[in-house]
Order: structure tokens, then sequence, then C-alpha cells
């Protein structure tokens, strides 16, 4: 059986170190993610963004955030001046945040399509990492604005993603999330069902189901109640509903098997441990050392 070792350090203590050690689940979709951490790591990308733990310190909160996001809304505008007209009034302002995630699609484009991009041709190179920040702070407020749930997000940027799911795949997804698992991450530019349900955008109406094979995952410190599971799909099929005609025309029937909701389960903890032990360890912890599949 293959492992998953994730080594959790601080960010200003490299020693102090906790390793997790996760048994890599059996089905369809683990061998595709095993081998787009495998191109990641033969290019010798690093984990981007090693500090993107939720709910479980308080590194982040809505201030810092929110100072972040206009932070790099100015650094896009001192590059590329007067595309961007708007910023964040307040950590909660929904509508801003949509609209500041429509530029993000619109101009940072899907996955490689800023190589053969005519607008990207004389834009400095760290246009995209901004951009690419930009789209990760306006996640994290809103998931801080909601309320997080204990988690570790773990990316690749810049790692090739030549795979795409199968049919087979989509029913493996899940928005059950339970205690010392790992689960796949959303590694398309858009947004999937569940995002557009409770993002309520009215400025980018953009379905794009998971359709990319990503090393890209989170690893979950938390069970999903099955109140809260019921309630998410119900919304989800409600919002579905109420733009059944945009879904259509775009080639989305309500039976189409691309409308998941959730992810797909990775791995699991080898060895199990009372949650409340494992969360208070984890919050002595900021910054993820090391992501080993062996």
């Amino acid at each position: 059986m293959r492992k998953v070792i994730v080594r959790l350090s601080q960010k200003e203590n490299f020693q102090n170190t906790l390793d997790l050690e996760y048994d890599i689940l059996d089905n369809n979709f683990t061998p595709k993610w095993i081998r787009a951490y495998q191109r990641g790591q033969q290019k010798g990308n690093p984990i981007s963004n090693p500090d993107r733990f939720s709910g479980l310190n308080s590194e982040w909160n809505q201030g810092k955030v929110f100072d972040l996001i206009n932070e790099r809304v100015d650094q896009i505008n001192q590059m590329v001046p007067g595309l961007i007209d708007r910023k964040l009034n307040h950590p909660d302002d929904q509508d801003t945040l949509n609209y500041l995630h429509s530029f993000f699609e619109k101009y940072h484009g899907k996955i490689d399509s800023w190589l053969t991009d005519p607008w990207w041709q004389d834009k400095p190179q760290d246009l995209r990492n901004i951009w690419s920040d930009l789209n990760i702070f306006i996640h994290k407020i809103e998931s801080l604005n909601r309320g997080e749930n204990p988690k570790i997000e773990i990316t690749w940027y810049d790692t090739p993603k030549p795979e795409r799911l199968e049919p087979a795949d989509y029913k493996l997804f899940t928005h059950q999330y339970r205690f010392g698992f790992i689960y796949s991450l959303y590694a398309d530019v858009g947004k999937e069902l569940t995002s557009l349900t409770y993002d309520q955008d009215h400025h980018h109406l953009d379905f794009v189901p998971p359709t990319t094979v990503a090393a890209d995952c989170h690893l979950r410190f938390h069970t999903t109640s099955e109140e809260t599971v019921s309630k998410i799909h119900q919304d989800c099929e409600k919002f579905y509903d109420q733009n059944r005609d945009y879904f259509v025309k775009k080639g989305y029937q309500k039976d189409d098997y691309r409308l998941v909701i959730g992810s797909i389960p990775l791995a699991k903890l080898s060895n199990p441990i009372d949650p409340k032990t494992l969360l208070d360890r984890l919050k002595l912890f900021n910054w993820v050392q090391n992501f080993y599949i062996i």
C-alpha cells in the first residue's frame, strides 16, 4: 500500500516538525493523482503557499486577508494601469469579491492559456503569481466569512496538468468530509456548482465542472454532519433549478454526471487518533515543510 507523509513545521522553526502518515485509497482516481504529483516532483516544483491552514490557528484573519487582497489589486494596477476599477471595502463584501474573481477568470485564463494568449505577451512574469495570490486570498476571505472548518490546502503552482477526469472518477465525489482524510482540490479556472450556489455571483456566471487532474489536495480535520450534507445538496439543486436555462444552454442537463459536489477522497490517516488530541497538536504548526508519496 502506498503512503503519504505530510511534514508540518513552524515557519520560524523548521526543526520542530510533525509527520502525518496516510494510506492512499484504492480507487479509480488515485493512480492519476499520484502521476500528477510525480510530474511536479520531476520538475522540482515547491509547494505553493505552504501556509494555507484554515481553522487551526490564528495566523489568518479577515483584516489580514482584506489588506492582502487590496495590495494585490494595487500591484496589478501598477503593472496594467487602470485594469481593475474597484477594491474591497469590507471583508464580507461578496459582490466585490465576485467582481474581482471575474477579473482573475478573464485575465488569468484557463490552465496554460496564458502561453498563447496575446494579452500576456508584454506582461511581466510576476503578474501571473499576483493573479494567483489574489484568487487564493479571495477564496480565503470567503472561507473566513462563512466560518472555517479545520483543514490544510496543498498546491503546486505551474505543475503540468495534462490528464483529465474520466466518467468513473465523477462517481467518487462526496461532500461528506471525514476527519483524517485527504481529498482532491478543484483545479480548473471558473466555478464549480457549490461555489456558484453560495457566491451569488452576478458578474460572471461561469460554471466549469472539475475536469483537470492535479496533485493539489486538502487535508480535512473535521467530519461534515448529515444535516450540512443534506442542506448543501438541497441548495445546489435549488440553484440549478433557478438557472436551468443557463445550464442546459451550456450542455448540462440536471442528471449530467459532471454536476458533482465536493471532492474525491484520496487517503486516510494510517493510525487512528483522538480528534481533539490531534487538533491540539496541529495548532502548534503553520507550515507544510514537505509532502511525500512513498
